[in-house]
């Protein structure tokens, strides 16, 4: 009977160490299954947070290269035009809020219309809204139409020339106008002229299609993504800092499944 009693309790010590042995392997696999995910987790939210913040990136980069274009052209031209970089950039902001165009596009046409280096303070805001209604009335990017409005207010004889191609006819009175005013060196009156034609046939275009749903989306579009240039320029420092730590554990990662 003492020997029975004596393998009983062998058998349930050893029962004992069996199920203390199962027990630490299901801690490790828990612990291992906890380390897993959570090194899971990190990875996907690093994937989720680095696409949400590409975009931010990318239309940072995209203010930043419009605005160094303008500074590089008022630079290049001696800024002519007699406007400052600020005064620039709230045109385009006030243009934007108003039409269906960003403010990137608007001073990368800006830059543009720079180059034309006859086209004064006075005349330019006139000129840029004249590009934005010919654009939208004829549905052509506004680099085609910076650079047909550029140079028929650059040289107003042969811009009439120019205009008529495309569609634009002054009358016979106006293109006489244009005439007399170059050859008293008023230049800017012979401008007036052109532009005054043109606002006639697309004047207010851009600023109507703004005040459309497409114009509403547009720039409810725009709104975002000024605020997203706004935080990829604040969250600069700290996202090249996450990158670095992500970096890290991404080999720390790589290193602990490769030990298993």
């Amino acid at each position: 009977m003492a020997d029975k009693n004596i393998n009983l309790r062998v058998k349930a010590t050893g029962t004992e160490k069996a199920a203390r042995g199962v027990g630490k392997v299901d801690k490790g696999l828990g612990a291992l299954a906890k380390s897993a995910a959570g090194a899971a987790a990190a990875f996907f939210g690093a994937r989720m947070l680095i696409s949400g913040m590409k975009e931010v990136i990318e239309l940072s980069k995209q203010q930043a290269l419009a605005e160094a274009q303008l500074n590089a052209v008022l630079k290049s031209t001696k800024n002519v035009a007699g406007l400052t970089a600020k005064e620039l950039k709230n045109m385009a902001t006030s243009l934007q809020s108003q039409t269906r165009y960003g403010d990137e596009a608007i001073m990368t046409a800006q830059s543009l219309m720079l180059t034309f280096t006859k086209i004064g303070k006075d005349v330019f805001p006139d000129a840029i809204e004249t590009v934005m209604n010919m654009s939208e009335a004829m549905g052509v990017d506004m680099k085609q139409s910076v650079i047909q409005v550029g140079k028929a207010l650059n040289d107003p004889i042969l811009g009439v020339t120019a205009l008529r191609r495309v569609g634009v006819q002054l009358s016979t009175q106006q293109e006489q106008a244009v005439k007399d005013f170059v050859a008293v060196g008023d230049v800017a009156s012979a401008q007036a002229v052109i532009l005054g034609e043109l606002e006639t046939q697309f004047g207010g275009v851009a600023k109507a299609a703004g005040k459309t749903l497409a114009g509403a989306f547009e720039q409810m579009k725009n709104a975002q993504g000024d605020a997203s240039q706004a935080l990829g320029q604040a969250f600069t420092p700290i996202m090249v800092n996450f990158a670095t730590v992500m970096t890290t554990a991404a080999k720390n990662s790589r290193s602990f499944y490769l030990s298993l």
